[in-house]
């Protein structure tokens, strides 16, 4: 027991570790960075379940069935909960680079498995607990509960994490053995996380009506609980006081759990092996080599990379996919949404600001798309390599952000312009919200690779690690809203005085000024940088 204990806090020592910035000459500074991450990942769970549970606590509470807000948001947590931790379980249980050396240890196959399993339940076990006990409050405030109905509340959520956990492994499992045995198998791997997503914007979109679903379809939705989401039909009978049903719970969420963790562990070596395992091809052929220049032959690297790793495609590029989307269904839909946008005009201030908002929305998106923020840290122990090389930091700098713009300049070309002509917007301001938009685009790519430069993470055990929890990784996330939050301020104060598409232009032009002054610093200071990263 003693060892199973260490192993789980080394594991979670490994994860804190994976948050620091820089390469973990500071240990203070990875664990303020660490612990950071967790509080950032405790609010995102805080304001998801506060802004769903408090809307249908006020449904249900109406109609008197607030008893079903615990295992509807019980649903949605842990389904956010998995799909978070996919990528995050598929490097770090069954492709982690320290498994050798763990399993080399005189411990237990089982116990190394157990430890990691653990940790990745502790990691849920934090986003779903805050998940539930916001939507806890919320039922509350609706008059649900009684004595005990917080304690059985976590008693609930600490077994659903268990069954949690389970799903996300087994799923990472799958996952990984598809994407490790199968040809092509890094754009395999694409294409899984790119439907997930489809999956996780059709679920989107259909959150609001769940409530209204819910009071059409109560004895379909009883039906559900009692069978396919037994589960949480047991959370739901246990919070009110049935304690053969939290007993039920937690067999039917540990034991499971249980014995896949035996099973792999029993496994472990032969699965790892397998998983890292590749064909030795013999189809070579001999043919001409094309040459290209330095910009080119960097150009091509990266854009290899880029939708030929799975998670940086889908952390960086689900904005331009959004956008696309979007506007596919925006256009399509014309004849429905028109009579809504006409509607809403005059509560705006007319079809102009109608636009400003819209190229708000569009800029919104578009600023996530942000493949800079984590493309030199991608280099990881290979980057000496490059270092070497007679290549300028100019045209290293400039492939990475040309890979940035072929994201980012299509994708909002493909959504303002057809929507602009669609919806009837006037070339002046249509041209205007082109502009804006590419010149935030130019921005976003530029100051996402001087923050990658300023804090990178050259030393992380697999690209999940860098794309989903480095510092600059939410840094590039984060930054660009920032910059829309300073240009939604600008207007109350001063954006009244002209027209929106002036407004649009003035911030335009603030985009490219401050884009070149980005670059200046990126050839000077940011190429001193380059050369101090090791």
């Amino acid at each position: 027991m003693a060892k199973l204990w260490r192993l789980v806090r080394l594991n979670l020592r490994a994860m804190l570790h994976s948050l620091q910035i820089g390469s973990g000459k500071s240990k203070k500074a990875g664990k303020v960075t660490g612990y950071g991450a967790l509080l950032l990942l405790a609010a995102l769970a805080v304001y998801i379940a506060g802004v769903y549970s408090f809307m249908f606590a006020a449904l249900l509470g109406e109609v008197g069935m607030i008893d079903y807000l615990i295992p509807l948001m019980a649903i949605l947590g842990c389904g956010l909960s998995v799909v978070m931790t996919i990528q995050a379980a598929s490097g770090f249980i069954f492709s982690g680079k320290d498994s050798d050396l763990m399993l080399s240890l005189p411990v237990s196959a089982f116990s190394v498995m157990l430890s990691r399993i653990t940790a990745l339940y502790i990691e849920n076990l934090l986003f779903i607990g805050v998940f539930m006990v916001t939507s806890g409050v919320a039922a509350i405030t609706q008059g649900a509960g009684g004595a005990g109905f917080m304690a059985a509340l976590l008693v609930c959520t600490l077994l659903l994490t268990f069954l949690t956990t389970l799903i996300t492994t087994v799923i990472a499992f799958a996952v990984s053995w598809l994407t490790a045995h199968f040809p092509g198998q890094k754009l395999l791997g694409t294409l899984l996380y790119f439907a997930v997503f489809i999956l996780i914007m059709v679920g989107a979109f259909q959150l609001n009506n769940v409530g209204t679903l819910l009071l059409q379809n109560q004895e379909a939705f009883d039906s559900l609980l009692s069978s396919w989401l037994l589960p949480f039909g047991l959370m739901k009978r246990g919070l009110a006081g049935d304690i053969a049903a939290v007993l039920l719970l937690a067999a039917l969420s540990v034991l499971p759990f249980l014995a896949i963790v035996w099973l792999f562990s029993s496994q472990y070596k032969k699965v790892l092996s397998a998983l890292s395992a590749r064909t030795v091809r013999n189809d070579y052929k001999l043919g001409e080599l094309k040459a290209s220049g330095q910009f080119m032959t960097l150009f091509r690297r990266e854009v290899k990379r880029y939708f030929g790793t799975s998670i940086y495609f889908f952390n960086t590029g689900f904005g331009a996919v959004t956008l696309v989307v979007a506007a596919a269904f925006a256009c399509f839909g014309y004849r429905a949404a028109i009579p809504y946008v006409e509607a809403f005009a005059p509560l705006v201030g007319g079809m102009e600001m109608v636009c400003g908002l819209a190229v708000l929305a569009i800029g919104f998106f578009s600023t996530t798309i942000c493949t800079t923020c984590v493309s030199i840290s991608l280099e990881g122990k290979t980057f000496w390599i490059l270092k070497e090389a007679p290549v300028s930091p100019k045209t290293y700098f400039s492939s990475k952000i040309a890979v940035n713009l072929l994201v980012a300049w299509p994708s909002v070309l493909l959504c303002t312009v057809p929507l602009g002509v669609v919806y009837g917007v006037d070339p002046v301001t249509l041209a205007a919200s082109v502009f804006v938009l590419l010149a935030l685009g130019l921005l976003v790519a530029l100051y996402g690779l001087a923050v990658n430069l300023l804090f990178p993470k050259m030393d992380a055990p697999n690209d999940t690690i860098v794309v989903k929890q480095s510092v600059s990784a939410l840094i590039g996330a984060l930054g660009g809203w920032v910059i829309l939050a300073a240009a939604v301020g600008g207007y109350f104060l001063f954006g009244r005085l002209m027209p929106v598409a002036g407004y649009m232009a003035v911030w335009g032009v603030l985009f490219l000024v401050l884009s070149a002054a980005v670059w200046g610093w990126l050839l000077k200071g940011g190429a001193k940088r380059l050369r101090q990263l090791d």
